[in-house]
């Protein structure tokens, strides 16, 4: 039995991310609890752009 706590509240497998000349995410495996904190940091600022 999962608690509240420990709940996974977001998950994804596989996920691919491609754009013009560059393969940004290749079958990426993901998941969140709640409670966690994470950072998802990139080359060029993890995707911000101005």
């Amino acid at each position: 039995m999962t608690t509240n706590q420990h709940q996974e509240i977001l998950r994804t497998e596989g996920l691919s991310k491609f754009f013009p000349g560059v393969k940004a995410l290749d079958n990426v495996d993901f998941s969140l609890r709640r409670g966690e904190i994470m950072a998802l940091l990139g080359e060029n600022g993890a995707g911000n752009q101005r």
